[in-house]
Order: C-alpha cells, then sequence, then structure tokens
C-alpha cells in the first residue's frame, strides 16, 4: 500500500491483503491498483490542522518502521462500527 502523507512523503506499506482490504474488496481478477485502508488512531491536530495519526495499535508499520503520520483530514474515513 502506498500512503502520500500531508508533507507530500511517499510512504509504503507492505503487509497482508485483509490488513489494507475488507471483505470482497480484493479477489483474484480484480483491476489494481485500487483504494487500500489501514487502521489508525488520530493521536493530534496541529496547528497547520494537519492530524497526527499512529497505526501502532495495529502493528502497521511503514518500510521505514515509521507508525506515526501526517495526514490531510479528507484522507480519513470514519470505521463503520457495526
Amino acid at each position: 500500500m502506498r500512503l502520500v502523507d500531508a508533507d507530500g512523503r511517499t510512504r509504503f506499506f507492505v503487509d497482508k491483503v485483509p490488513i489494507f482490504f475488507v471483505d470482497d474488496d480484493i479477489l483474484p481478477g480484480v483491476a489494481l491498483p485500487r483504494p487500500a485502508f489501514v487502521r489508525c488512531h488520530v493521536v493530534g491536530q496541529q496547528e497547520d490542522q494537519v492530524l497526527v495519526v499512529s497505526t501502532a495499535p495495529d502493528h502497521v508499520e511503514a518500510e521505514d518502521g515509521a507508525t506515526q503520520f501526517r495526514v490531510r483530514p479528507n484522507q480519513l474515513e470514519r470505521a463503520n462500527r457495526s
């Protein structure tokens, strides 16, 4: 998975498919690339309205080991809690 953070830096994540896709989002024959998701928790908001999020609770990290990222609010979706 690729994330372009609020600073324009590209971060790459490598993990099992269920970490990034839900249900039938990714099946054999589905065209790639396609949007992917990783769960995160907002840990702060900076003066420039950029959010700091952490992927550490699910043990997901970027290839460089980072687990905190600056993202724009429009890069996030609220999780459906069913």
